[in-house]
């Protein structure tokens, strides 16, 4: 039994402190990168109009994005890495353009600034290759402009699932293929409409629950 209780010592002992291989190994340590996504944002929402009589609707567009990231990578095992990292994107863009025919309740919202972070467990599957999954936490500043009158949101939260593989080269370049979407949260713009006419009669609300699938290619250097 004592023999037994120091064979098992001595395995898991060799376990914690055996050097990592070529794989994790090769991944570890910072990182700086850029990444171009191309993505579809949409828009499933409704209207209540002062009658509290609800329209159903749902928009969608085509958006180009950009950003930057830094990150580490944190080798846990032989195979197996973690990869803790932020991304930010300036600039803004439009997620929803509401123009009325009487230019009685013209609505546009953008978001800007959007700022994500992440954690993205990975395999190596071979000296230069591996496959993540990431999961995450998105952020953006939103400002609507227009014919309104009440509140709106000002902030977009949203939640990151995406996946992807990495190659390395020896020289740290690196390029990653990903595809994911972004659930964000209720958005909301209250007292739409300012003057009354036969398409708009008195205020309403809109509340509009946004979302953005996207495939992007990233490329990095690690240190």
């Amino acid at each position: 039994m004592n023999k037994l209780k120091t064979t098992l010592l001595a395995l898991m002992f060799g376990v914690v402190t055996t050097p990592l291989l070529a794989g994790s190994s090769d991944h570890a340590g910072p990182f700086i990168a850029v990444q171009g996504q191309s993505a579809g944002v949409a828009l499933n929402g409704s209207y209540i109009d002062s009658d509290l009589v609800t329209t159903e609707g749902t928009g969608g567009k085509l958006v180009q994005i950009g950003s930057a990231e830094i990150g580490y990578n944190i080798p846990v095992g032989d195979l197996f890495f973690v990869t803790l990292g932020y991304g930010v994107s300036p600039g803004s863009a439009a997620i929803s353009h509401a123009d009325d025919a009487a230019d009685a309740a013209d609505v546009r919202v953008e978001a800007s600034d959007f700022e994500t972070y992440y954690i993205a467990p990975s395999i190596a599957v071979s000296e230069s290759s591996a496959l993540y999954i990431k999961l995450g936490s998105s952020t953006a500043d939103v400002a609507a402009t227009g014919d309104f009158t009440g509140t709106s949101s000002k902030e977009l939260d949203g939640d990151l699932y995406a996946f992807g593989s990495t190659t390395m080269f020896p020289s740290g370049i690196f390029v990653k293929a990903e595809a994911g979407i972004i659930e964000y949260d209720n958005i909301f713009v209250n007292d739409i409409g300012t003057v009354d006419s036969e398409s708009v009669k008195g205020t309403g609300d809109v509340n509009a629950d946004p979302s953005m699938a996207y495939g992007g290619v990233t490329l990095g250097y690690k240190f």
